[in-house]
């Protein structure tokens, strides 16, 4: 069965590439101002490449990935290659200013719409828990009880410590590793815990955490319980 090929965009380029997303080496080395070698292995060699193929519709052909293209930017010498390397100083820039408009490029250039409901899911949950947080530091909250209130938030929903998470799936971030609807329980929790602490003046860290057990427990209980028939 052929691999049909799909076209990834960077910019004003766009690059062949097949369904697991490595490119057609021929369309990317002239991207970066050569052609095709004659002999594949040895350039393969030479810059530390995978020798890997793939089919675009005419067998098996050289393929790059996205990373080997990104490499090869910045190990040769053409003035497409520094091109390259320009625009990926000013896409650093912008990363690290949090440009949001570099974040929606990215997140639409995914082609996968789960992928894409994590992101929104992840980002409903960093603002509640900054709203939490906020919130937590006006009613007198201090100390330990900004972890406490994750802890009984990860045990609530995941039912085992952050630490455990991100040594279980490999991540060095706890929200890394959660599925949407995890991340979319902890932003609930987060909200709810946030709402009722301002509507019951609440203040310190013994009741603000007594309060936030209340709001996990509650949620995991109507969580847990399957809906009644009709």
């Amino acid at each position: 069965m052929k691999t049909l090929p799909l076209t990834l965009e960077f910019g004003s380029q766009r690059l062949p590439a097949s369904l697991d997303g490595q490119l057609y080496a021929p369309t990317a080395l002239l991207a970066l101002g050569l052609a095709m070698p004659e002999d594949w292995a040895a350039f393969a060699q030479q810059y530390d490449l995978e020798p890997a193929a793939d089919d675009f519709g005419a067998g098996p052909e050289p393929t790059l990935s996205v990373p080997e293209f990104a490499a090869l930017a910045f190990a040769l010498d053409t003035p497409e290659a520094r091109r390259w390397r320009k625009r990926a100083q000013d896409l650093l820039g912008r990363a690290m200013q949090g440009d949001i408009r570099l974040a929606a490029q990215v997140a639409e250039a995914n082609p996968d719409p789960e992928q894409r409901r994590w992101l929104a899911a992840r980002l409903e949950s960093t603002s509640a828990r900054r709203e939490l947080m906020s919130v937590v530091a006006k009613h007198g909250g201090q100390g330990p009880v900004y972890g406490q209130l994750g802890s009984i938030s990860n045990r609530s929903v995941l039912g085992v410590d952050s630490a455990t998470i991100r040594r279980e799936r490999g991540v060095k971030q706890t929200r890394d590793g959660l599925s949407s609807t995890e991340l979319l329980r902890l932003a609930y929790l987060d909200t709810a815990t946030a709402k009722a602490i301002q509507e019951r003046g609440l203040q310190g860290n013994a009741a603000i955490l007594h309060l936030h057990e209340h709001v996990a427990r509650t949620e995991r209980l109507n969580w847990n319980t399957p809906p009644q028939a009709g």
